[in-house]
């Protein structure tokens, strides 16, 4: 492949991208997926070779682009801690103000779609979708969890803290109920301080 190829496919790649964040790609077939990015089915084959090969790297490119989003977030807010605020709480409401964000709620709606995808029986393209995004989530939010909940085994309290955060924004995005998911949010920090939780 030439150097202008690789510019092309980088290219297409973002805009198909772009276009997934908006429309989503579970039942969209091929030609109108190509004439949405301004290509055409044999030019998409000849970069990705297959449909399901182009779907797995643009929901691979759109999880890794929201990890590297999250660990901006966390790690900015790391030293962020108000004086008098339980440690690591403004690292944990300032990725809830981004996951939350409506300007970023396509990229929150692509998530969800592929991991539900990532469930089913037979995957195709999604397969292992899910279990990539938990195995990427959980490194970034170990300190943070480690400072909520002091004397907890890491890997747990950063599955309690994943779980909590993506239920929450789920629920959100399905019933757009902010106010409530905000107080549930804001209950849950409350309810770690001070607390030590242990694992069996």
């Amino acid at each position: 492949m030439t150097s202008d190829d690789s510019a092309r496919r980088a290219e297409l790649l973002a805009k198909l991208v772009d276009y997934s964040r908006a429309h989503g790609l579970a039942d969209m077939s091929l030609r109108p997926l190509a004439a949405a990015v301004g290509s055409s089915p044999r030019v998409l084959l000849y970069f990705f070779t297959s449909k399901d090969q182009l779907v797995r790297e643009v929901v691979a490119h759109s999880r890794r682009e929201q990890v590297e989003l999250v660990q901006a977030e966390l790690t900015d807010s790391a030293t962020d801690d108000a004086e008098g605020e339980p440690a690591g709480r403004s690292a944990v409401d300032r990725l809830w103000q981004w996951l939350t964000d409506p300007d970023n709620a396509h990229v929150e709606r692509l998530f969800f779609e592929s991991y539900a995808l990532s469930l089913r029986a037979e995957p195709g393209a999604w397969d292992g979708y899910g279990a990539a995004s938990v195995a990427e989530w959980l490194p970034q939010l170990r300190p943070v969890a480690e400072r909520l909940m002091p004397g907890a085994d890491p890997d747990v309290a950063a599955t309690l803290l994943l779980a909590t955060v993506r239920g929450l924004l789920l629920d959100r995005l399905a019933t757009g109920d902010s106010r409530r998911t905000d107080r549930a949010m804001a209950m849950f920090l409350r309810g770690l301080d001070g607390t030590a939780l242990t694992a069996d």
